[in-house]
């Protein structure tokens, strides 16, 4: 069993790859294309902002389930901030009652769609224990914000489902390859590979957590996607994982 999960950014975001490929909203829906091709189910965390201007709702076209992903990654975030948020909370998210106000602002994005925003991923996976809770009290069900290889697990009235293959933006190089940046057995947080390597690794944990009954939850960002290759490798890698059944992350059955 694999759930395929993507997070999408509102245009404030402006790291280098949003300004590489343009509207993250539209990398998803090209992404969505080819899950589709492929048969896999997919769930996407966006931004609330993305409903306001960026055509959002397009993605619903398609066999996705949308999950919240705060409401514009924390408004303007810069190192200093990110240091006192830690520092100060213990979370780059910020204060429990900056959290609140954004998840609920994320949340109210979601309604005027008519949608439920059952499940989440924290932007930055810069959640705490505070930040659960807080998600649990607005109905969120499904949260996939916590790294590792674990097995997804229940606390209280949420499921949580632990990213458990490595992150493609936290694992592949860009740029030259050396060996100072050289892991091929990168763990979700830290080493850098190639595209293949990283896509060999990929490979290679799906299988095992199949042989071993585990369900994979791999994070594959449509805008890392496009900016690599134009979506060349994914192609390759819809169709590895289409010989496995997928599901969107509220379907999951513990």
């Amino acid at each position: 069993m694999i759930f395929i999960t993507g997070d999408v950014h509102s245009k404030s975001m402006g790291g280098w790859e949003q300004k590489k490929v343009g509207s993250e909203v539209k990398a998803a829906e090209e992404y969505l294309k080819i899950l589709k091709k492929n048969n896999l189910s997919c769930t996407i965390f966006i931004n609330g902002k993305c409903f306001e201007n960026e055509g959002a709702e397009k993605l619903l076209n398609y066999n996705v389930e949308l999950g919240g992903h705060t409401y514009d990654n924390f408004g303007k975030m810069n190192l200093l901030k990110s240091y006192k948020n830690r520092k100060l909370f213990n979370c780059i998210y910020g204060s429990s009652n900056f959290q609140k106000k954004d998840i609920k602002k994320t949340k109210k994005s979601f309604e005027r769609f008519g949608l439920k925003m059952i499940s989440w991923r924290t932007h930055c996976f810069g959640s705490n224990e505070k930040t659960f809770k807080l998600l649990e009290n607005v109905g969120v069900k499904y949260i996939s914000d916590l790294l590792g290889e674990k097995p997804p697990f229940k606390k209280g009235e949420v499921i949580h489902l632990p990213i458990n293959i490595p992150v493609d933006q936290n694992t592949i190089i860009y740029g030259k390859l050396g060996p100072s940046n050289r892991d091929p057995f990168a763990s979700c947080t830290k080493g850098r590979v190639s595209p293949e390597e990283w896509f060999e690794i990929l490979k290679k944990r799906v299988k095992n957590n199949e042989n071993e009954g585990i369900a994979s939850i791999v994070l594959i960002h449509p805008s890392t996607m496009a900016a690599l290759d134009n979506f060349r490798l994914f192609k390759k890698i819809a169709l590895f994982l289409s010989k496995y059944e997928s599901k969107k992350i509220s379907e999951i059955i513990l």
